[in-house]
This record gives C-alpha cells, structure tokens and sequence, in this order.
C-alpha cells in the first residue's frame, strides 16, 4: 500500500509538471485555469474544422458531436436493461443536455460574447472566462453524480462485504483527494514560474523560487498527512491493536510538524511582503498576507483524532481490568 500511494505521488508530480510545460510551452495559454476546458476547446476545433472542410464533413462532424453528447444517455439505457438504474442517474439525463448545449459553444465560441454579463468586457480574457465557466458546470455535474453513486455504494449495508468496502471507499477518497491534490498544486506551481519567467523574459530570481518552496512546503506536509491517513485506515481495517496505535501516533507526529513548518512558512512570506512594501514607498504595493488554512485546518483534525483515539483506547484498557 505505501509503495503503491508512493508511486501513485511520482506520478502525479511528473504528469503535473508535463500539463505545465505543454500547456504553457506548446498551447501558449495565459491563466492556469485555463487547461480546465482543454478537451471541450480540442473538441470544438476539431469538430469545426471538420465541419468547415466539405458538406460530408459537416454530416461527420454532426454525427461525432451527437454521438459524444448521447454518452450519458447511452449509459442510462444500458444500466436500465441490466436493472441496474439508480435515483441519481437522473443527473444523466440533465448532463446529456448540457454536453449537447456546452459542445455547440465550443465548436461556435463567438456565441459566448452573446452569453456574457453586462460586467465582462468584449475580449479575449473574459472569452476564457466563459470557457471556464462552461467546463466548471460540466464537471460538477459529473463531480456530483460521482459522489451520489459513491454514497451509494458505500452506505449499502445488506451485503456481507459492506465494511470492506467502507474501508475501501475511504482509502479511495483519501487516495483520490492525495492525487487530485498533488497534481493540481504542481501544475499550478510550475505553470506560474513559466509564466513568471515569459513575462520578464529571463530566468525566474532566485526570490521568486525561495517564496514557491516556502508556499510548497505546506502542500508537501499535507500530502504527507493524507499518506498515514491511508496508513491508519488500514491499520484500523487489519484490526491490529498495536499498529493503529503506531500510525495514529505517526499521524500525529507528521501533524504537528505540519502545523510548524505551515506557521514558520507563512511568517517568512508575510514579513518578507511587509519588509517589501516598506521598502518600496514610491510603488503601490498592496501588502496580501498569506495565511494557509487548509494544512492548519487538516493537521489539528488529525490531532483531535489522535487525542480522541488514545483516550479511547485507554477506556477500553481500564473497563478490560474491569473485566
């Protein structure tokens, strides 16, 4: 499991870094958000060009939107000749619509200045935007069929297996917000040096990556956090009284030192901004301070978990003399 979660990070961290440099080097996109719409844009430009090149590509390209928008749907009709249909797979029938309406924006984005609010201005920045918008409705829907689907599964307690896969389900998502979160921070992270660098048409300062390890070092403690999450449920899984003791305790350990390194880092950065707006009186520099609640947030979680957990195991060990 720990080889496994391990290489599960690698990845994600290599993948991160390679969707930074095409995105920045080969796309030339602009804003980090923007890799969110990749698909439907490569989507809509395929299937426009298609459209554009005969009549016979028109009717292709008529038939491939149609056929990738009908997905949902054709996955509700198979589940309903199994009898496999679920409540929540009414969420299909809404993302079948909305593939269908957000794929036609795509493939005709000039009709995103026509949806656009009185506030957005007529470029190509709040084009972006707009595009974002899209892929952010698209992948909530999917987002919240997923979690509906994953309720169900897990909450199904008239099988016999229900707790190993309650187990599993956690690992799951503990092992799914690890990877979600180590692939977005490095993306992210890379991507803004890049831009960093294009901008001043030279290599980033060596300020400029003193400040992104000190934003990193958080993320890094918290990814680690996550790890020994995943270490307690399956000691908690294996029912070994003496392991769970050993991960709880190792989780509170990585916990703590979270909670420093967060604090210490985000003091450095702080004064670092206010010792520049200081500095720099004749430039308007707006001083932001940098405070990052997430790891804090997760790290004293998992010191009241180990607090409650060694109070717990102590009242079981004196109602056991009790005994």
């Amino acid at each position: 499991m720990k080889s496994n979660i391990n290489k599960l990070i690698l990845i994600e961290v290599i993948a991160g870094i390679l969707f930074a440099f095409i995105a920045s080097k080969i796309l030339h996109m602009t804003a980090v958000l923007q890799i969110m719409y990749l698909p439907f844009e490569l989507i809509g430009k395929g299937l426009r060009f298609l459209s554009l090149c005969s009549a016979i590509g028109n009717v292709i390209a008529i038939i491939i939107y149609a056929a990738i928008s009908m997905i949902p749907a054709i996955y509700i009709i198979y589940q309903r000749k199994r009898g496999r249909t679920q409540k929540e797979d009414i969420l299909l029938v809404a993302f079948t619509g909305l593939l269908f309406y957000s794929l036609y924006m795509f493939i005709n984005p000039g009709l995103m200045y026509q949806k656009m609010p009185d506030i957005f201005s007529m470029d190509q920045s709040s084009l972006i935007v707009m595009k974002i918008i899209y892929a952010f409705i698209i992948y909530s829907v999917l987002i919240m069929w997923l979690i509906m689907k994953a309720i169900r599964f897990l909450g199904d307690d008239s099988q016999k297996n229900w707790k190993s896969r309650l187990y599993f389900g956690m690992k799951g998502l503990i092992a799914a917000l690890v990877s979600y979160y180590t692939l977005l921070i490095t993306y992210a992270k890379t991507f803004e040096l890049l831009h960093k660098s294009e901008n001043k048409l030279q290599n980033v300062s060596s300020i400029e990556w003193f400040k992104s390890v000190l934003q990193l070092l958080p993320i890094i403690m918290t990814i680690l956090l996550f790890i020994n999450i995943i270490h307690v449920v399956k000691a908690i899984e294996d029912h070994k009284e003496e392991q769970q003791m050993m991960t709880v305790a190792r989780l509170a350990s990585v916990a703590k030192v979270t909670a420093v390194v967060t604090v210490i880092s985000d003091f450095i950065l702080n004064f670092y901004q206010f010792l520049l707006g200081a500095t720099l009186q004749n430039v308007n520099v707006t001083f932001a301070p940098d405070v990052s609640m997430e790891p804090l947030i997760i790290a004293f979680g998992a010191l009241i978990f180990h607090e409650y957990f060694k109070r717990t195991k102590q009242l079981k060990e004196e109602n056991d003399q009790f005994i």
